[in-house]
């Protein structure tokens, strides 16, 4: 391959760079020619300066769409949300204490009538929790733990 190391220099140096076309106008290019401007194409570069005042006429040039908005309404909705929460995690932990000691006393009587109370006082119990709806949505045995019905 030719040696364009002037050609190259001299480019650099001028920016003048002379294009060899074809009869019909098309570009030349070719990368076993000696000539080195049927090998390479060059492509100015220059930086671009902009009038920042114009564009500031034409367009809005300040961020609105990322900057986060405080909304009063929506935290104290967040904190109303969070005391309810609270207290039915606290219902729940109060439904669920009176069912571990209702299940204690069950496994130390010894009464049919008395497992009956306590197997009613458990389905209801396991009914506020939310852990069925009706009777038949649990076993029929101690401690009467939900069945998960599927989808077959």
């Amino acid at each position: 391959m030719a040696d364009f190391s002037q050609e190259i220099h001299d480019f650099q140096r001028g920016g003048v760079y002379i294009y060899r076309f074809d009869n019909v106008g098309n570009m030349t290019f070719d990368s076993s020619s000696v000539n080195f401007n049927q090998v390479y194409v060059a492509f100015p570069l220059r930086n671009v300066i902009y009038n920042s005042s114009k564009i500031k006429t034409l367009y809005n040039t300040k961020f609105e769409e990322f900057i986060p908005h405080v909304n009063i309404e929506t935290t104290q909705s967040v904190d109303n949300l969070q005391q309810q929460l609270d207290i039915v995690q606290q219902e729940n932990m109060t439904l669920k204490s009176h069912l571990d000691s209702v299940i204690s006393k069950n496994e130390n009587s010894g009464s049919v009538a008395e497992k009956m109370a306590t197997k009613q006082v458990i389905l209801e119990l396991r009914k506020a929790v939310g852990q069925g709806r009706i009777d038949t949505d649990f076993s029929e045995t101690f401690p009467y733990t939900p069945i998960r019905k599927s989808n077959i």
